[in-house]
C-alpha cells in the first residue's frame, strides 16, 4: 500500500528558513529507498482559505464543520497521512498565526476523538517539527512544541522529535547555520524514516 506523507508549510514566506528546512527534508526522502514511493501531499498554508475557529461549537453536536473553505480539502488529507512535517518561524513564541488558524479548525477533529468518541485514525504514525527562531533563547520553541504536540494527539499521531534553530531571522540565514539543511536532508534520506514509515499499520 503506498505511504502518505503531508508537508505542512506554516510560514507566511514559501521560499523562507523554513521552507528550505522542509524542502531539504522531502529531497532527502525522494533519495530514500523505502520513501520516494509515498505520495507526497504539500499544504502550503499561507495559500489555502483558511478561516479561523469561530467556537460555534457546531462540530460538538454534529462532529462536522460548518465553515466551508480550504480546510474540507485539508481534513481527510491529515487523516489519511502516514507521516506529517510541520515547519513554521517563531512569531512571539508560537507557530506562525497562518498555521494556528489551520491547527484551531482541527477542533472539528478534537471533537470527534474526545467528544463523539470516535476513532477517526486506525493506523500508528509519527510526526516531525522544523523551527526556526529570531532569539537566541533555547526556550523560544517550547510553546510551539506544546502547540503541535497537543495538534499530533488529536491526529492520534506521535511527536517522534524536531529540528529547532535558533537566530535564524533573515531570508536566507538557515542556509548560513551549519549542517542545518544537511540534517533534515539525512534525516528523509535515512533508514529512521524508512522504519518510521514502515511501522505504519
Amino acid at each position: 500500500m503506498e505511504k502518505k506523507l503531508v508537508a505542512i508549510y506554516g510560514s507566511p514566506r514559501r521560499d523562507g528558513n523554513t521552507s528550505e528546512l522542509m524542502d531539504s527534508f522531502l529531497d532527502g526522502a525522494a533519495h530514500n529507498d523505502y520513501a520516494k514511493d509515498a505520495q507526497v501531499e504539500r499544504i502550503i498554508v499561507s495559500s489555502q482559505k483558511i478561516t479561523p475557529c469561530r467556537g460555534c461549537r457546531s462540530c460538538s453536536k454534529t462532529g462536522e464543520c460548518i465553515i466551508d473553505d480550504d480546510m474540507q480539502q485539508i481534513y481527510p488529507l491529515l487523516v489519511d497521512a502516514d507521516f506529517i512535517a510541520i515547519s513554521t518561524p517563531i512569531f512571539f513564541t508560537t507557530v506562525s498565526g497562518y498555521l494556528k488558524a489551520m491547527i484551531d479548525r482541527c477542533q472539528r477533529l478534537w471533537s470527534l476523538k474526545y467528544e463523539h468518541k470516535k476513532k477517526i485514525v486506525q493506523k500508528k504514525r509519527y510526526g516531525i517539527l522544523m523551527a526556526c527562531a529570531g532569539s537566541g533563547n533555547p526556550k523560544i520553541f517550547d510553546c510551539a512544541r506544546m502547540v503541535i504536540r497537543s495538534f499530533f494527539d488529536v491526529l492520534y499521531v506521535d511527536y517522534h522529535t524536531d529540528f529547532v534553530y535558533n537566530k535564524v531571522d533573515h531570508k536566507k540565514d538557515i542556509e548560513k547555520k551549519a549542517g542545518a539543511l544537511d540534517s533534515l536532508y539525512d534525516f528523509g534520506k535515512s533508514e529512521e524514516l524508512a522504519r518510521l514509515l514502515r511501522e505504519g499499520k
